[in-house]
């Protein structure tokens, strides 16, 4: 009965305004001037002490602590201060704190492994002599660029390693086990992100137009309240928008997408600075069967029937999969498989498989 009652509601009317000032509930002013914050008697609101000045971390030393402004109740003086101040040259803290993190997205551990926590209580850096180098060198001969960062990072030597070594000297092992002075390279599984960009990269589909709307890779519905219903098993993954980058997918909080979440997406309620990674049977099935993997199975089965005869469809397979020739055994093994199963099938297997979902 309630929801034949609310079925028969009229449609909601929307209205689109902006204004720089509204009233709110319970009497409360108009925010016309910035709230005043006072320091406070043991945290404790109802004592208030004095009046707290604009103003940033006073513990920095060569950075003024309290911003010269000449109207603080000015909000976007206040703003513009906090900017100055973030990007200041002599901010200690700035250019560290991008240089780790982004040292943290290619080895998956940052130099300092508290990337939010750069104080007393977080992690102490395993290489502090490299972090200040690279912030130094990010800040003055990279100009600020993320770009150069990258690059500088990938062409060097600590990246090119393997994480499995013909040999492994006892020492290495008993000094550093987690190996936090990196020694080889860390094994690592491709985050959800990735994975979905990768395959439809070597499927041939990955559009990489830059810019636009956000893609909705869900079927929507309206809920009983505000939040909607988001059915992402009914998408069709052969639409215009189906093969855009990840990063333009539009994610509800609350409401996961199962396939994503699977392979640990992060949780947009919660802040994180690293992202989990974990290996579980839900994962397994999840890769094997969800609608996403099924398409692209059939979309580079597709491809490779396209570019190659019969006879060398298996071995461009792998190539594109795996990245590197079969062996004579894999390529013998595949065949026989392929030719029971099908292309697609066996393309379905390489995506599911450890050489195409971790990175040596």
């Amino acid at each position: 009965h309630a929801r034949q009652t609310l079925s028969e509601l009229p449609e909601k009317a929307v209205v689109y305004g902006v204004s720089s000032s509204w009233s709110h509930a319970k009497k409360l002013p108009q925010p016309m001037e910035p709230k005043v914050v006072h320091l406070l008697r043991r945290g404790d609101i109802d004592k208030p002490i004095r009046e707290v000045s604009p103003g940033t971390i006073s513990a920095i030393s060569g950075l003024p602590g309290r911003f010269e402004l000449s109207n603080s109740n000015q909000e976007s003086l206040r703003r513009a201060a906090l900017a100055d101040w973030l990007v200041h040259r002599e901010n200690p803290l700035t250019w560290r704190s991008i240089v780790n993190r982004v040292w943290q997205y290619h080895f998956r551990h940052g130099i300092c492994d508290t990337p939010n926590d750069f104080g007393r209580m977080g992690g102490e850096p395993t290489h502090p002599e490299l972090l200040d180098w690279l912030a130094i060198w990010f800040r003055d001969q990279g100009q600020g660029s993320l770009k150069e960062l990258h690059r500088l990072i990938l062409t060097s030597d600590t990246w090119k390693q393997a994480s499995i070594l013909e040999s492994v000297s006892d020492r290495c092992l008993e000094v550093d086990r987690d190996n936090r002075l990196l020694w080889r390279m860390n094994r690592f599984r491709l985050d959800a992100d990735s994975f979905r960009d990768s395959t439809l990269r070597i499927s041939g589909r990955l559009d990489l137009t830059v810019g636009g709307e956000g893609i909705e890779q869900f079927v929507k519905t309206a809920g009983p309240q505000a939040t909607p219903v988001l059915d992402y098993t009914q998408f069709d993954w052969n639409s215009k928008t189906a093969h855009r980058r990840s990063i333009y997918r539009v994610v509800w909080r609350g409401i996961p997408d199962p396939f994503m979440e699977a392979l640990d997406f992060p949780d947009l309620a919660l802040l994180t600075p690293k992202r989990n990674f974990s290996v579980s049977a839900l994962q397994s099935l999840t890769l094997y069967n969800n609608n996403f993997v099924l398409h692209a199975s059939g979309w580079i089965a597709d491809r490779v029937k396209s570019e190659v005869p019969a006879e060398q469809q298996v071995e461009r397979a792998v190539q594109l999969c795996w990245q590197r020739e079969p062996t004579r055994t894999e390529l013998k093994s595949f065949e026989a498989y392929s030719t029971t199963h099908g292309l697609r099938a066996l393309c379905r297997v390489l995506l599911n498989s450890n050489e195409y979902l971790f990175i040596d």
